[in-house]
């Protein structure tokens, strides 16, 4: 019910995409490896599998992967309100994980996307704290690059149960931070973001969201009214949850597995919260943050020569 180990038709289907063999990917794991060893101001330790779903979701530039785990690393010390204190036995965890749900769903398209659910469960916003949703959010994510392989994600946004609420909670500046971190941290590669059971009140909340992706993303943004044969045209119902039409069990039983899962990694989350830059190390010139979230504040400059 979460991530299935990829088939070696898979390996090798995603390694394709991206002209990628075994040696090929075993060769580009290595120069990452070598240049992160020669970071001073970046932790050393990175298994291999994480480092190679870097370089997928990155199509195989290694330039471009070594810009990414730059700036996962550093990101922590910049947005730490989402990227730290991830201990699954929290009280913060305990409240967001029965709040709302970001749950990739088990089995892969065709072309090799992973299908991810984003809603809300309570539709009483009082103990929102949307920094805490996402943290949780992004929890799903590093698992993902320890676990899932696959060309691209594509996203579906299922709107029942949000209020206004909800809406007034998600404010620009943590839409900004949601795409920098997804975007450049975790380098997420979206084919389709997929919006359902949409009420007029969110019209506000999609207008943020366009403002914050680059134009080719909002390209990819669709909106389905009444019903879901339109989605079903654009993926398939085996592969959908019962609350969207589909046959692939519900929402609650895939989020509970994921809650496990994260449970599981608890030891892992721990000790990444040591993992993360130095930036008094960090070769370079400053670069101020706004550069990145359009916010005052400094940010070093990143090297990644």
């Amino acid at each position: 019910m979460v991530l299935p180990p990829p088939s070696k038709e898979v390996l090798q289907r995603v390694r394709e995409e991206f002209g990628l063999d075994e040696q090929g990917m075993k060769q580009g794991v290595q120069v990452i490896r070598e240049w992160l060893d020669h970071q001073p101001h970046l932790p050393h330790d990175c298994d291999d599998a994480r480092l190679e779903r870097w370089i997928i979701r990155c199509k195989n530039s290694l330039e471009r992967t070594k810009h990414s785990l730059d700036m996962y690393y550093s990101l922590k010390t910049v947005v730490p309100e989402m990227l730290l204190d991830r201990d699954p036995q929290a009280d913060w965890f305990k409240t967001s994980i029965n709040m709302g749900y970001t749950c990739p769903l088990s089995k892969l398209t065709k072309d090799l996307s992973r299908v991810i659910m984003l809603g809300c469960l309570n539709p009483d916003s009082t103990t929102l704290v949307t920094s805490d949703i996402v943290r949780a959010s992004l929890m799903v994510q590093d698992i993902r690059m320890s676990e899932d392989y696959c060309c691209s994600d594509i996203y579906i946004m299922d709107f029942d149960k949000f209020t206004i609420g909800h809406f007034s909670k998600v404010t620009l500046p943590i839409l900004k931070k949601i795409e920098v971190c997804s975007m450049k941290g975790y380098n997420v590669r979206i084919k389709g973001i997929h919006l359902v059971n949409v009420p007029p009140t969110a019209e506000v909340l999609i207008g943020l969201l366009k403002s914050v992706f680059k134009q080719k993303i909002v390209a990819r943004i669709h909106i389905h009214t009444n019903g879901f044969k339109s989605l079903h045209d654009q993926i398939s119902p085996d592969i959908l949850p019962s609350e969207l039409g589909g046959t692939n069990g519900s929402i609650i039983d895939h989020w509970s597995a994921w809650i496990k899962k994260m449970e599981s990694y608890r030891d892992w989350f721990l000790e990444q919260d040591k993992m993360i830059s130095d930036e008094s190390k960090r070769p370079g010139k400053a670069l101020n943050s706004g550069e990145l979230f359009g916010i005052d504040g400094s940010f070093r400059k990143l090297n990644i020569d």
